[in-house]
């Protein structure tokens, strides 16, 4: 059971970002019930977290697309961008 506490005592750490990510593995013995609840809360924040990076990476996805459309001129010419169409 302290391996699974430990574990997921790291998986909150990472989540608060008091750590970063990396790479584990399942301890070998099966997650025990009394933990069951606090694991499902864990992979809910991971999930959510998951969510959130997505939708940064939409988002910065757009904002090149944007930039790609600025005109490559020099600095003397002004350059306008239609981010409307």
């Amino acid at each position: 059971m302290r391996a699974w506490e430990a574990l997921l005592d790291r998986f909150e750490r990472e989540l608060d970002g008091a750590q970063d990510m990396a790479a584990w593995h399942p301890p070998a013995s099966p997650l025990p019930a009394e933990l069951a609840d606090r694991a499902r809360e864990v992979l809910r924040r991971q999930q959510e977290h998951i969510a959130a990076v997505r939708a940064e990476q939409d988002a910065i996805a757009h904002q090149l697309v944007a930039l790609r459309r600025v005109p490559d001129t020099s600095a003397d010419v002004p350059a306008f961008l239609d981010v409307a169409g």
